[in-house]
This record gives C-alpha cells, sequence and structure tokens, in this order.
C-alpha cells in the first residue's frame, strides 16, 4: 500500500508550486521521491510534513519557472525557505526543508531522517540505489500512481545541462564520481516485474 501523503494547507500549496512549474516527469518524480523515502525511512519521528515540502521543491531550480545563475539545489533550498517563510513556519523547520533539499545529492547516506528520506527517495528514483529495501507491492503501486513517463531522458537532459552549467555544483561532482548520467537508462526500478 502507498504511504499516505500528509494533507495540510503547506503541502497542498507545494504540491501546486511543483505542478505550475515542473513538467510532468519531474512533477511525478517529486512524488515518488517523497514515497520511496517514506518506504525506506521508517522513522516514526520524521517531520512527514517537512520531508514532503522539500521533496516537492528539491528540483525546481532544473525548471524553466526557477533555473537561474545559481546551482539547482541552491536555488530549490531558497525557493523553500521563501515559502515556508510565508507560511509563518519557524526557523527550525525551515532550514531542515533547506538542509534536506541542499543535501539530497550526497553520496554518503544522511543521518537527520528528513535529510535521509529526501536523499533516499531521490536516490531510488534516479538510480534505482536501495531499490531492493522497496516491497515489490508498494514499488508497484508507487510507480503506477506516479508513472515514470520521459523520466530516465528528460533528467539526463536536466542532469547533464546542469553538470555543465556549474561544473563545481552537486551534478558535475556526482557525474565525475559515478558517472550517474549512464545510470538513467538501466534503473532496475524500470525492469518489467513478473
Amino acid at each position: 500500500m502507498i504511504p499516505t501523503i500528509p494533507r495540510t494547507p503547506t503541502t497542498r500549496a507545494a504540491a501546486d508550486l511543483a505542478a505550475e512549474a515542473a513538467p510532468p516527469y519531474l512533477l511525478n518524480h517529486s512524488y515518488r521521491t517523497y514515497l520511496f523515502g517514506r518506504c525506506i525511512v521508517v522513522d516514526p519521528e520524521v517531520d512527514q510534513e517537512a520531508a514532503f515540502v522539500a521533496a516537492m521543491i528539491h528540483d525546481l531550480g532544473l525548471t524553466d519557472t526557477y533555473a537561474g545563475e545559481r546551482e539547482f539545489a541552491r536555488v530549490g533550498a531558497d525557493l523553500a525557505c521563501h515559502f515556508l517563510e510565508g507560511r509563518g513556519w519557524d526557523l527550525a523547520r525551515i532550514h531542515l526543508v533547506e538542509e534536506a533539499i541542499l543535501r539530497h545529492t550526497n553520496l554518503m547516506a544522511e543521518q537527520v531522517p528528513v535529510f535521509r528520506l529526501v536523499q533516499a527517495g531521490a536516490a531510488v528514483d534516479v538510480a534505482g540505489l536501495g531499490w531492493e529495501g522497496l516491497a515489490p507491492d508498494d514499488l508497484a503501486d508507487i510507480l503506477t500512481a506516479y508513472p515514470r513517463l520521459d523520466f530516465a531522458s528528460g533528467m539526463r537532459s536536466s542532469f547533464l545541462a546542469e553538470a555543465h552549467r556549474h561544473p563545481e555544483g552537486a551534478f558535475a561532482h556526482l557525474e565525475r564520481v559515478v558517472a550517474l548520467s549512464d545510470r538513467f537508462g538501466s534503473n532496475p526500478i524500470d525492469a518489467p516485474r513478473a
């Protein structure tokens, strides 16, 4: 069964913000990031509302609406901070979302549950890292609810463009260290299931 998405005015507004800016493949990636992360990080203390907001906004710096001179994760983190300040969130929770976005591309596993949830969910969706930790029914249900569409090609293109724009940024680092662009088309979650 798919984990539930927190339903609050802030999560609805974050989902609307993402839907306005992200192409469908990237919007679905944001939902899958949260849902895969929920399946992997089962800590009952995790701030689910903060994790969902971070997942929905984490890649908006790659969109035509928000892409700019700064690295995509910094753009997304700043966007999230502004969004949450406008909703009256306290600084500690805003910082939690900001750091989850900034840290989601780190290669070492994060320890703070919200950071880890976004990081783990994105890793499964982008490269299949950790997908074995998902129950087959959860994986199938999430992919049915939020299909991959043209994620592999669309995200690979966005990834390489961002790596080129910011040669010292997170995506360029991932390309140098793990050749991540080669993994978009071979994600095991895309393999047919028996």
